[in-house]
């Protein structure tokens, strides 16, 4: 689809990056929709548009949704922008668009849902960005652009989330004057084989804290699962006597003694401690 000089943009998307992207693209002499596919108790993204008098629509049902990209017959860049659409190939068959998308991971490493839930989880001390072409298999297409980011030790998911989504918003802008004047190039995804697939349901080693694990392996658990207030997983849990306790919350202190070997495990009411030397990661259960 490179190539193709859009006389038209459709931002599908939702929160701080589909703004991100619209304020980009209204510095160019294109018509913006947005489209919102997901409902919200409230829609930074609606209240954007209703400022700078961009048309709007939030669209819940799947084949309405596919049904709008199927009418479009005129060149049209479609910006898929922190979207949960998935794009059909009967869409993806209209030579009339052309369809990139964000996605939070260097792919083809943790293709699907909340990537950096499984970079965390995987101990990985980098992750980035990708902009890439939609193919009908999910995350797949051809790659626009990548950045790398830096997973720092105590980084939880939630603020991993919103790092890739303020670097993913500055490429979006650094690639748009390719991408509106259809001069872009992409690089072919290279498949390992290796790669996996997360889906919305799939949830890190089930939501379970393993008490065999090391301290630093469980406390990447506990930042894996941790989106604030957001209930993007259900609470984590920990066996503790035969019962599953949700933890209420956890802390991470590092010392500057000695490591020793093994892990001590001491419980106090409803508050368990694991530690190791100079690591010490406390959990509040309910």
């Amino acid at each position: 689809m490179n190539g193709m000089r859009p006389e038209s943009i459709v931002i599908v998307g939702t929160g701080r990056l589909a703004c991100n992207c619209l304020e980009a693209c209204l510095g160019y002499a294109l018509p913006v929709t947005c489209v919102e596919s997901e409902k919200q108790a409230f829609s930074p993204l609606a209240a954007l548009c209703r400022k700078r008098g961009v048309k709007y629509e939030m669209i819940l049902e799947r084949e309405r949704l596919a049904n709008l990209f199927l009418s479009i017959t005129k060149p049209t860049l479609v910006v898929s922008s922190f979207n949960y659409f998935l794009f059909p190939r009967k869409v993806l068959e209209n030579r009339a668009l052309n369809v990139i998308n964000f996605h939070n991971s260097l792919l083809p490493e943790h293709r699907g849902r909340n990537a950096p839930s499984w970079s965390i989880f995987a101990m990985e001390t980098a992750t980035g960005v990708t902009w890439h072409q939609v193919h009908a298999e999910v995350d797949t297409g051809d790659i626009i652009a990548q950045k790398q980011i830096e997973i720092g030790p105590d980084i939880t998911a939630l603020e991993l989330t919103l790092k890739t989504l303020d670097v993913a918003a500055q490429m979006f802008q650094e690639i748009l004057p390719s991408l509106a004047s259809g001069s872009y190039s992409c690089t072919r995804m290279v498949r390992s084989g290796k790669e996996s697939l997360h889906r919305a349901a799939d949830v890190p080693n089930g939501g379970m804290l393993d008490l065999g694990w090391g301290i630093e392996k469980a406390y990447a658990f506990l930042r894996a699962m941790d989106y604030g207030k957001f209930r993007v997983f259900p609470a984590p849990k920990v066996r503790i006597l035969e019962r599953d306790l949700p933890v209420a919350s956890y802390r991470f202190e590092r010392s500057a003694s000695t490591v020793t070997d093994g892990i001590s495990i001491a419980l106090s009411g409803k508050q368990l401690a694991l530690s190791n030397g100079d690591k010490k990661l406390l959990l509040n259960c309910e």
